[in-house]
């Protein structure tokens, strides 16, 4: 293999295991060492490249029997592939050239959260010490309501009971001596003039 294909090929399988790194980190927090580092260096040029790219293809494959995502992303890629965009290698070098700034500023806000700092644990340690009170809190409030609540209806129970007793029956009652009254005073009219005619028979 001469000097260039060995260079270009090394520098390709040197990117592809730091992709799989990161695949790997992203879905299991861990970057474990690549398996090229193991190649021993008294083999061949050629058969170091295929003990990488072999241990490559392990390693990409124990990503996929790990992880449910990493399956669903594969299949979905099979879903849908497509041809290479018939373009010249100068327009593909612009098409990628354009979208650099791109990539650049999606490294930098990457960069920019790695910078972060760790929030303060005092404040979720607080937090976490008052919750049961807060707990017993909304406890007492819900309870609170419920108690209004009932006192409510028990209002509403008495104001219409007392609308019934005091307002109807008494209503009625008036009615009744109104009556009682009215006949009282027919009877009074009566004897009056009972009495008027025996005094005055002419």
């Amino acid at each position: 293999m001469s000097s260039i294909a060995q260079d270009t090929a090394s520098q390709t399988l040197h990117s592809l295991e730091q992709r799989l790194q990161r695949v790997h980190f992203l879905l299991h927090g861990t970057s474990p060492t690549p398996d090229s580092a193991k190649t021993p260096t008294d083999t061949s040029t050629n058969q170091s490249i295929a003990s990488r790219l072999q241990a490559l293809q392990s390693s990409f494959n124990s990503v996929l029997n790990n992880s449910k995502s990493a399956q669903h992303l594969v299949a979905l890629q099979s879903q849908h592939q497509h041809d290479a965009p018939d373009m010249t290698q100068d327009a593909l070098t612009a098409l990628v050239l354009s979208h650099a700034p791109s990539y650049q500023a999606t490294a930098a806000r990457l960069t920019s959260l790695q910078d972060l700092p760790v929030p303060d644990p005092s404040a979720s340690a607080a937090l976490i010490h008052v919750y049961p009170r807060l707990q017993r809190a909304a406890n007492r409030q819900e309870d609170q309501q419920n108690t209004i609540a009932q006192l409510r209806r028990q209002s509403l129970a008495l104001l219409a009971r007392w609308y019934d007793l005091g307002i109807i029956t008494m209503d009625d009652c008036w009615t009744e001596w109104e009556a009682r009254l009215m006949h009282q005073e027919k009877l009074v009219r009566r004897a009056e003039a009972d009495k008027k005619q025996a005094d005055d028979p002419l």
